[in-house]
Formats: structure tokens, C-alpha cells, sequence
């Protein structure tokens, strides 16, 4: 994240800028191997994604009424922050993406409560 404070003065009149800039890129993922009656737990993972690399995956994710099974080249969003399982049918390797984080709460208002204007 970027953080740059800028004053720009015109004779009397002065305003103070905040520019905030949190455009980095979260590309963390990492790869598992999967084997039958051996599940892999994760654990706060919403909005992650599942990648199925080779293989067939079968998810079990916390309050979702039906499980899904991914063939290779499918994806699945995690779709909240509760347990979820992932099992091989027979052999499997998957790709777990973790989700962007989100910016935090001052990060969307401090600009507009720092944008002062005396005259």
C-alpha cells in the first residue's frame, strides 16, 4: 500500500490530499496432494477458490446442502468462512488461491475526511 500526503497551497487557500493506493497484487496459492480417507481441512478460507489440477477433488464446504466433485480444469469458490474438506476420489492435486483481503474501513474514508478547504 502506498501512502502520500500532499499540501497544495494557492495563496490563502490550502488543501491537504490523502491518496491512497492498495492496488498490490495477491496472487498466493498453493498446491496440495490429495489421496482417498485423507481429507484436507481449511479453515477461514471464504472467497478463496479451488482449483482441480489433476484428478477428481470432492468438496464439502460448511452450510452448503450438496457437495461438489471438480474434474481437472474446474474451479470452485469457497463460499464462506466456515470448515471446508477436500477429499480425492482415488488421486488428486489441487490449487488453493487465498482471496484478495479487503481494504480496510479507513482506507475508504480517510480521504474524504482529510479533503479540507479554508479560505
Amino acid at each position: 500500500m502506498t501512502i502520500s500526503i500532499e499540501c497544495i497551497c494557492f495563496g490563502s487557500r490550502r488543501a491537504l490530499k490523502l491518496f491512497l493506493s492498495a492496488q498490490q497484487e495477491y496472487t498466493m496459492a498453493t498446491e496440495h496432494d490429495l489421496h482417498s480417507n485423507m481429507p484436507l481441512r481449511l479453515e477461514h478460507a471464504g472467497a478463496g477458490v479451488i482449483e482441480c489440477i489433476e484428478g477428481r477433488a470432492w468438496v464439502t464446504a460448511y452450510a452448503e446442502f450438496a457437495d461438489t466433485v471438480l474434474q481437472a480444469g474446474q474451479r470452485y469458490t469457497i463460499p464462506n468462512h466456515g470448515l471446508v474438506l477436500v477429499e480425492a476420489v482415488g488421486s488428486g492435486r489441487i490449487r488453493v488461491h487465498a482471496a484478495a483481503p479487503r481494504r480496510a474501513w479507513w482506507a475508504l474514508h480517510i480521504p474524504t475526511l482529510l479533503s479540507t478547504r479554508t479560505t
